[in-house]
């Protein structure tokens, strides 16, 4: 008699709406925190400019990195995820590739135009809808 064990998994459940909101929140916090440190230790390129520096270019890329790296690691999420126990799977339920994770972050600012598009037009939001990034790259966010 052969007897086979297979784990168990476990009850996957979307992410509700405003807990995605606020772990966006944190990991913008850390990231503008993270760049002024950046800033206040470093020389500027042109001091006068406020807006349109080249370092700029820089920081767009470190949020790429720090989205697109923490979202295809290990952990699933950034920190603001992690902090608030979600993560990020692919449509099945496995770890996503850096590709999906990349293109996911450079579709997050159409989500969050049509996400505030809604709130602005009174449209209701329901709080397990899955954004358009998500739906384009066949990802999910669960708790």
């Amino acid at each position: 008699m052969q007897l086979s064990y297979q784990k168990a998994k476990p009850h996957l459940l979307e992410a509700q709406m405003g807990a995605r909101v606020l772990a966006f929140f944190l990991d913008t916090f850390f990231l503008l925190s993270t760049i002024g440190l950046i800033e206040y230790f470093t020389f500027s390129s042109n001091e006068e400019a406020l807006v349109f520096k080249s370092e700029r270019l820089l920081h767009l890329l470190m949020g790429w990195l720090y989205f697109a790296g923490t979202e295809s690691g290990a952990w699933q999420g950034s920190l603001g995820k992690q902090f608030l126990g979600l993560r990020v799977v692919g449509f099945c339920g496995d770890r996503i590739s850096f590709r999906r994770a990349s293109l996911r972050y450079l579709l997050r600012p159409i989500s969050i135009f049509v996400l505030l598009t809604q709130a602005l037009t009174g449209t209701r939001v329901a709080s397990h809808t899955r954004l358009l990034h998500d739906r384009i790259c066949k990802t999910r966010v669960l708790s």
